[in-house]
Formats: structure tokens, C-alpha cells, sequence
């Protein structure tokens, strides 16, 4: 029925670092293969990411914030017509390993712990959640298709030469005080603290987030006097264009959200702040200059989850509380010390 293919088919349509953190598996398999048809699965947001991208041959597109289901069909009749080498699925949720497990492809990989993996795959491998990276992780679903040596460990997007934004007067610091959960966020008011210091010590200053981050946004600036060095970027920016201002500040603070990864994978200074969760999860910064930021304090409750909670469970939040400035300050004196 079909010809012999080369075409790789991986999925992922969860958030936006999840995304990026697939991203060396595409190095790696174009390092490989280079003659390779790299295609990707993703969500509507995510698709943005792959804009002229150079390693990738096709993007498909699962729209879940409308007719969901509808649309989960129509993909899989779509993605039927072709004959994939290999289709890989990051996820564990059932709707992607029915996309897995429909596709015409001899090989179906996929990790032990997605939904029915025993019955839509072939090559099953254990989510590891002893103190791996996330990325360590994805990469072992490629262990028998990719040797070792031609792995690429670090996340990597590209800026196409289209991306232009106004930047703020160098130097600059990004802050990106956000996240999709209200405990992985530092406290608004030791984001205003670091940003007044920012400015004290002669930098200007990028604010980012996406329009899921408006309403927080109004907040932050109704606590903060108005000032010239203070740049609003929040729902304004495209996802590469978020890219193109982090990758020439001097740093970007980031929770322990999208932003991290979007740092890395231009390998751009990061400072990642902790709250609830904690560095050994596996997603912490991968860029050459990367710093961690934990509270000041042990907290017996922390990590109180896997991910993060709309709600501090014991009503206290201590972690969002425990930073002081001069932890704060720490990264970027090291890399002044560097310059």
C-alpha cells in the first residue's frame, strides 16, 4: 500500500515546555539521518514554535480548545494517509496513543506509562522519575533508532530571520513572573522587588508572559509605580518573538514554567525560580549559563506535587514567600563576573 518511508511522526501537544523539551529529539534524529522527513504533532499554540523551522518537514495541528474530539478525528484521518518510519508519543494520555496506535507505521514507541501503551505499541520504555531531565527521558525513546554518540542533549529552537521586535535599550533583563499554576509562581511582590532593584542597579527591564497572563499582569502593574525602564511584553508576543527578546537580554528570571525551556533552547542566560516543585522533577535549565533558585528555607511540605496547585494545600504558601534579594541578585553577579 505504501512505499518505503523515512518519515518520522512525533507527538506532543501537551504545554509549551513539554514541547520544547522534544526538541533534541529532532536534533538528534536529523543528526542521524539528515536526509530524514522530520514531521511533529502538536497544538495549536505549540505549531508556532516550528515556523520555517529548518529540521522539520511537516507540521499537523490538533486545535483542542474547540471541537476537541471532532478534531481529534479529522487529524487521524489526516495523518493516515502517509507511511511514517517510526511514530514517537511523548504523552500518556489515551487521545494521543489512539493517534499512535492508528497510524501506519512498523514502529510504535512510546513510554510504559502511557495509556494502553501495551496495546498501541511495539517499543515501550520507562518514564523514569529518578532525578533524570525530562529531555534524559525523551531521548531514551529514540535508544534504538538514534545511536548514543549522534544524541543531542540540549533543547534547540530557531529564530527565523522574519522575527523582529522593538527591544528595550541594552542592558536588559527579562522577568517572566508566571505560570499556569499558582504555586509554582514566586509572589507578585518579590517580582516587584526584583524589578525595582533591576532598575536601581541601572538595567532595563522586559516583562513576559502569554494572554493567559493578562489579568495577572494588571495586577503586577497596578502595584508597580510607572517607569521608563520598565518594558510590558505580556500578551503581546508570538511565541519566536518572546525568543527573539530573551535571546538578547543580559538574563531572564523565570518559575519553573515554559520559559525556562524557551531560554535553553537558545541557550540564553536563565535564572529558574522553585517554589512547590523542585529541581529534581527534571526540568530544570539546560543553557551554559543556568541558575536555580530555591527557597532560602527547608519547607517540609515541598514538593507538595507533581506539577503545581491553583492552591497552596496548607494555605501558607511559604515557598512563594522564601526568596530574599540578594539570592535573587546572585545570578546576574555572576555573570558579571564572567563578562
Amino acid at each position: 500500500m505504501f512505499n518505503k518511508s523515512n518519515k518520522y511522526l512525533l507527538i506532543q501537544t501537551a504545554s509549551i515546555g513539554d514541547v520544547v523539551l522534544i526538541s533534541p529529539v529532532i536534533e538528534s534524529i536529523h543528526n542521524y539521518e539528515p536526509q530524514s522527513d522530520i514531521c511533529i504533532l502538536t497544538n495549536t499554540r505549540g505549531a508556532e514554535l516550528f515556523h520555517k523551522h529548518p529540521f522539520i518537514k511537516d507540521v499537523f495541528v490538533w486545535n483542542k480548545k474547540k471541537n476537541k474530539y471532532k478534531n481529534l478525528l479529522k487529524i487521524i484521518k489526516d495523518l493516515r494517509k502517509y507511511k511514517f518510519k517510526a511514530v514517537i508519543n511523548f504523552q500518556r494520555h489515551l487521545s494521543t496513543a489512539l493517534i499512535m496506535g492508528s497510524m501506519h507505521s512498523d514502529k510504535k514507541i512510546t513510554f510504559k506509562q502511557s495509556t494502553f501503551s501495551w496495546l498501541f505499541a511495539n517499543e515501550r520504555f520507562e518514564h523514569e522519575w529518578n532525578k533524570k531531565h525530562e529531555v534524559d527521558r525523551n531521548l531514551t525513546l529514540i535508544r534504538n533508532i538514534v545511536p548514543e554518540e549522534y544524541q543531542v542533549r540540549k533543547p534547540k529552537l530557531y529564530i527565523p530571520d522574519d522575527i523582529h521586535v522593538d527591544l528595550p535599550p541594552s542592558p536588559y533583563v527579562c522577568l517572566s513572573p508566571y505560570s499556569l499554576w499558582y504555586t509554582k509562581q514566586m509572589v507578585v511582590w518579590r517580582w516587584i522587588d526584583l524589578c525595582e532593584n533591576l532598575i536601581k542597579l541601572g538595567y532595563n527591564v522586559a516583562i513576559l508572559g502569554g494572554n493567559e497572563d493578562v489579568k495577572k499582569n494588571n495586577l503586577f502593574f497596578k502595584k508597580f509605580k510607572i517607569n521608563d525602564h520598565l518594558y510590558d511584553f505580556v500578551g503581546k508576543l508570538s511565541l519566536l518573538e518572546t525568543l527573539y527578546v530573551i535571546s538578547n537580554a543580559i538574563i531572564t528570571y523565570s518559575n519553573d514554567s515554559a520559559i525556562t525551556h524557551l531560554a535553553s533552547s537558545v541557550n540564553a542566560p536563565i535564572a529558574t525560580i522553585f517554589c512547590s516543585t523542585v529541581p529534581s522533577f527534571g526540568f530544570t535549565p539546560l543553557s551554559d549559563n543556568s541558575f536555580i533558585i530555591e527557597p532560602n528555607i527547608e519547607i517540609l511540605c515541598r514538593p507538595c506535587g507533581m506539577h503545581g496547585h491553583q492552591k497552596c494545600p496548607k494555605d501558607l504558601f511559604i515557598c512563594g514567600n522564601s526568596f530574599i534579594i540578594e539570592q535573587l541578585l546572585e545570578p546576574l553577579k555572576k555573570l558579571s563576573l564572567h563578562e
